[in-house]
């Protein structure tokens, strides 16, 4: 076989021959030893050493006639000046003429073939752009011949375009200079009905899109001669063909071709809005679809940022300027900005708005997206905020996620987010890392995934906000809101927006903190910021309540709104007593309560008034706790709730003052309700791991201005008064229904004696001389009962089996009573270590009266319901209470201690032992075991007591009862303990009361009356001995007093055994001053139930002085039946 180089010349030879058939062979064999030696180096070189010689006869026969013979030598043509090695081998000479001969033949030829062939050389040569340059006129007069196609070939055209790429990518700049002459061949082939052609010229476009848009004036000018002549027309005639699509992808190229020219040809561009008036209400989601991708040529041409226009000039001058969003705002307006922005989201909007294609939305999405990328930093001025940012979130969010919609509504929050977070990253960021962050992250496709890649991202240039955008904020998170609170969105969207109003709520939280922070910042526009967050949380507190209680989502969400602005939003804010804001919660007042008796004015607890001045803090709180009490009827996230407001009042007791405690008890006593609980207990638990992690108690000192003192206490009385109040018959099947009553009741408990244990044995209280805290709040606990119990006794009319079941919450009454009952034990009353005596006496007695007291309401509670059926329901609390009282009566030592508690408890004991017939067994031993303890503890009283008249009188009642008892037990233990202890007496009073029982047990043989002993001489003449100090009680005239005497039985020791002693001699003497203090404070000390204020002046009240060696002046006190008087009146 030959070898390459003897191929090579054998074909110069043929090709130097002038006959038809040789030339034909010699291009023929050529063009296929080119093709073989294309991967060959050494068979190129060897071809590009023969090239010229060879080249010098195709460019003579590039002009033949012969058609056969100019293709066959133009494609061997193409490929010498194609492959760079032969390229770079061609002379100059050479090269101009190839150039000048293709471009000649292109425009003279009317051979079809071999005008495809020239364009085609052209489009595929390598020549160097430098050499290209020098004849890019003839070049281009050639290319512009070939795309107007005189000879109709479609493949011509196709070559011409190929050329006109290869020219843009070479000659860039000349190119764009003549692109009004170029280019207008293309963009009118977009309307061609060929569709080979407009998707050959469309390729072309987005080819050099680069390079022609923004389009130079020349073109713009070309494009609006062609458009009034012939485009405008056409795009008319190919809608009414049916040709939506294409026509409105040739009317988005146009507009952008027009550019910032389309500003001054307002009235051509008024008569293209028309056709995408048209396309834009189509039915089709692919004309529609198409009209919104046309729809960002329009952006392009008519937003022309003055800010970024405004930078860049400063940027020219060499001063780098970046102002606020609202700089050039009057600029804006008066160059018409507004309006094109207006006019381009007019379309934008009402798809958003409309119930199109969901397919169709996201390609609007992507429009608004791109318009927002467009507006450079004028997207954050506020009147472009209001124009475009606002009408499509709220189109999106009002709308609401759903299966299909769910990308869109993500995407809208997620730019939004992004939005408002623009504030928090401003801090500590400058603005180029800024918007390269939200560039990475707010794109057409939301957030970014893994392993895929966005098909187009439009950065956005968020800046910072300030406050006032941020009416614009709140109006976004309320929007997002009250799409969950639509009862027909399902549970898992209602999620979805609820979530998202939190997280955009927070973000704007963070935001306000910041501003907040400012120097710059006023008064004024701090309460103006806190007046708008608290509307909005009013208003939404409003619509929660107005929703379906089924709607939990939106109640959790509104505690979590709360926390979060207690949480974002610093103490010395929300706290502070100098921004105080109006209280125009009126609706939580109107509220009708189900109790009939108002606790909060019998606890003194004072509510607040409408319009009264509070800080925010309290103003949110009151909202917290209303949306807490009422998220928690069968609320799926009940424990979410709970767990979230004992968080919540931790953060908030340690955070702020005790006074948002007293706003959020006098908030429950007003609305109480037992569902109302579960609030409490959070509260509570919440107040007492304060107190222990803090372990700081001057919130709950006891001075008499103590807030937190008296907040501690009326806490504790809430679930008691609760429970302990009768609601109205109306609501009560709403109030004790719940199926977890008891079990709620039993937790309830246990949080109570926590807290109250917890505060009971703080060092504030345990080094108090007296427990004032455990006597005032025994105190509040008796004034409920005892509004409880006269509102019992006047309502003669009421159902008893309402009565049955308000007996059954009575459990908890007792639980508590009987805790505080064993806390008043475990402070040593009765210890004996005690150094002074009476100090200490003094110190318990007023604890153990204000606990007694307590008990005595609690045990007169079932005496006054009527029927047999109702006091058996409170068996098991009232057996519960005597248990704890036995234990109690068993401690009881010291005399002062076991009269106060014979005093108070006679009145409700004998009433109890009266009706013994009616109780059940267990009861009936609990009051047999009570009555022997308390008739153990008065003859084991330390010191003894004296069991005179006067004391007799006193319980003559109850021995009246138990003397003649019809239980055994009873009657046998008191005939033993009169035997013991009266019927040692030698002389006695005896009540007209008692006389009927005692003479018929005399005579029977079962008590004494009085003592036989010895006779008065023979005790006169007996061994003079020392003995204890007696006292003798009589009458006197006045029948509210009585005269008690000390009387010392001596007998003279000096010998003279049989002289009588003389009998003591009374004088009456003047108390010093000393003695009438301690008298006084002698006589004063006890105190009533309450712990405060004058009291009943008890029978251990009474002061028996001790005598001197002269003599000892009897004292007057009140009378048996004064004391028991003020008892009746006291308890």
């Amino acid at each position: 076989m030959a070898s390459f180089s003897d191929q090579l010349q054998e074909i110069k030879s043929l090709i130097s021959l002038n006959t038809k058939s040789h030339k034909s062979f010699a291009y023929s064999s050529l063009l296929h030893l080119q093709e073989q030696c294309s991967s060959d180096t050494c068979s190129i070189q060897t071809l590009a050493q023969e090239s010229q010689s060879v080249l010098s006869q195709i460019i003579v026969d590039i002009s033949d006639d012969d058609e056969e013979i100019v293709a066959q030598a133009l494609k061997c043509l193409g490929f010498m000046i194609h492959h760079p090695i032969l390229v770079a081998s061609i002379p100059v000479e050479d090269a101009n003429l190839i150039v000048r001969s293709l471009a000649e033949l292109i425009v003279t030829t009317k051979m079809k073939t071999v005008c495809n062939l020239g364009v085609w050389c052209i489009s595929i040569q390598q020549f160097s752009a430098s050499f290209l340059a020098t004849h890019f006129h003839c070049l281009l007069r050639a290319i512009v011949h070939a795309l107007d196609n005189p000879i109709g070939s479609l493949s011509t055209t196709y070559e011409a375009i190929q050329a006109v790429m290869k020219l843009v990518t070479e000659l860039s700049e000349k190119m764009i200079n003549t692109s009004n002459i170029w280019l207008p061949p293309i963009y009118r082939r977009l309307l061609s009905v060929d569709k080979r052609e407009r998707d050959m010229s469309e390729r072309c476009l987005l080819k050099i899109k680069s390079a022609v848009l923004p389009p130079l004036l020349t073109i713009s000018k070309a494009l609006v001669v062609d458009m009034k002549q012939k485009l405008l027309p056409r795009m008319k005639e190919t809608l009414n063909l049916g040709m939506k699509v294409q026509t409105m992808q040739a009317w988005g190229w146009f507009i952008r071709l027009l550019g910032s020219h389309a500003i001054q040809k307002r009235h051509l561009v008024n008569e293209m809005l028309k056709i995408p008036e048209l396309t834009f209400s189509d039915h089709d989601p692919q004309v529609q679809i198409a009209s919104l991708v046309a729809w960002e040529g329009l952006i392009n041409a008519l937003i022309q940022s003055p800010l970024q226009a405004c930078e860049t000039d400063h940027q020219e001058n060499g001063v780098q300027e970046l102002g606020t969003s609202k700089r050039n705002n009057l600029e804006i307006k008066t160059n018409g900005f507004l309006k094109s922005v207006k006019l381009i989201m007019t379309p934008l909007t009402g798809i958003m708005l409309s119930k199109c294609d969901i397919s169709v939305r996201l390609s609007c999405l992507n429009t608004w997206c791109y318009l927002l990328h467009k507006l450079d930093i004028s997207v954050n001025d506020p009147l472009v905020v209001e124009t475009v940012l606002a009408p499509i979130l709220q189109a999106v969010f009002q709308t609401g996620p759903d299966s299909k919609s769910t990308w869109l509504w993500n995407l809208c929050v997620d730019l939004f987010d992004d939005f408002v977070s623009a504030k928090c990253r401003a801090v500590d960021c400058d603005l180029n890392y800024q918007v390269s962050d939200i560039s990475a992250r707010t794109s057409i496709h939301g957030l970014p995934m893994p392993g895929k890649c966005s098909w187009k991202q439009y950065p956005i240039k968020w800046l910072s906000w300030d406050l006032s955008q941020l009416d614009f904020h709140i109006k976004m998170v309320c929007t997002l809101i009250n799409q969950g609170s639509k009862f027909a969105v399902l549970p898992e969207n209602r999620i979805l927006a609820c979530e998202a109003a939190l997280r955009i709520f927070r973000s704007v939280l963070k935001g306000v903190q910041i501003e907040m922070k400012s120097p710059s910042i006023d008064y004024n526009q701090i309460l103006l910021c806190l007046n708008t967050i608290l509307r909005f949380m009013k208003k939404i507190s409003e619509d929660v309540g107005l929703t379906d209680s089924g709607i939990m989502e939106l109640h959790y969400t509104y505690l979590q709104a709360v926390e979060a602005v207690i949480k974002e939003l610093e103490p010395s804010i929300l706290g502070s007593p100098l921004y105080k804001v109006a209280y125009d919660i009126k609706y939580i007042d109107r509220l009708p309560s189900v109790y009939d008796i108002n606790l909060a004015e019998v606890l003194g607890i004072r509510s607040i008034g409408h319009m009264d001045m509070v800080s925010p803090v309290v103003y949110l709180t009151t909202l917290y706790v209303y949306t807490a009490v009422h998220s928690t009827f069968d609320a799926p996230k009940m424990e979410f709730v709970l767990l979230g407001v004992k968080k919540y009042f931790e953060f908030l007791m340690s955070s702020y003052p005790p006074e948002n405690l007293n706003a959020i008890i006098a908030l429950l006593y007003e609305h109480m309700g037992f569902s109302c609980l579960n609030i409490w207990v959070a509260i509570a638990q919440g107040l007492e791991n304060y107190l222990k992690d803090v372990k700081d108690l001057s919130p709950l000192k006891t001075e008499l201005n103590s807030t937190g003192y008296f907040a501690v206490c009326h806490l504790l009385s809430y679930p008691f008064a609760l429970c302990a109040c009768l609601p109205k018959e109306s609501n009560f099947t709403k109030i004790i229904g719940s199926s977890q009553r008891k079990l709620e009741l039993e937790h309830v408990t246990e949080v109570w004696k926590s807290l109250y244990g917890c505060v009971n044995s703080a060092s504030q209280f345990a080094s108090s001389t007296t427990n004032i805290f455990s006597e005032d709040l025994c105190s509040m606990l008796a004034r409920c009962l005892d509004e409880n119990n006269s509102k019992l006794d006047c309502d003669t009319e009421l159902d008893p089996s309402n009565k049955k079941q308000y007996l059954g919450l009575l459990s908890l009454c007792g639980d508590i009573m009987i805790y505080i009952l064993e806390q008043s034990l475990t402070s040593k009353v009765n210890s004996k270590e005690t150094k002074n005596i009476d100090d200490h006496c003094s110190m318990s007695s007023s604890g153990i009266n204000s606990s007694l007291g307590l008990i005595v309401r609690f045990m007169r509670m079932p005496i006054i319901m009527e029927t047999d059926a109702v006091i058996s329901l409170a068996v098991t609390s009232s057996c519960r209470v005597f248990t704890a009282l036995v234990k109690f009566v068993c401690r009881l030592h010291l005399k002062q201690n076991i009269l106060s508690y014979i005093e108070i408890i006679s009145s409700s004991l004998l009433q109890w032992l009266s009706h013994m017939e009616k109780r059940d067994e267990s009861t009936i031993h609990q009051l047999e075991l009570l009555w022997n303890e308390t008739l153990d503890c008065l003859r084991m009283s330390q010191p003894p007591i004296i069991f005179d008249s006067s004391f007799l009188k006193l319980q003559a009642p109850l021995l009246e009862k138990t003397l003649d008892h019809p239980n055994p037990s009873i009657s046998d233990s008191t005939i033993a303990f009169w035997n013991s202890t009266y019927g040692e007496q030698m002389q006695l009073d005896y009540p007209q009361s008692l006389c009927h029982v005692l003479d018929k047990l005399s005579r029977s043989g079962r008590i004494n009356l009085c003592k036989r002993t010895f006779s008065f001489l023979q005790k006169c003449n007996s061994r003079k001995v020392v003995g204890p100090q007696r006292y003798e009680v009589t009458a006197t005239k006045n029948r509210s007093s009585k005269r008690v005497e000390l009387v010392e039985a001596t007998v003279n020791d000096s010998g003279d055994k049989d002289k009588p002693s003389p009998s003591l001699k009374r004088k009456r003497q003047e108390l010093t001053e000393n003695q009438k203090e301690v008298r006084r404070a002698q006589q004063g000390r006890e105190r009533d139930s309450n712990g405060h204020g004058p009291g009943v002046r008890t029978y251990t009240g009474v002061d028996f002085s001790q005598g001197n060696e002269e003599s000892q002046d009897s004292q007057e006190f009140q009378n048996t039946e004064s004391i028991l008087e003020k008892l009746r009146r006291n308890y």
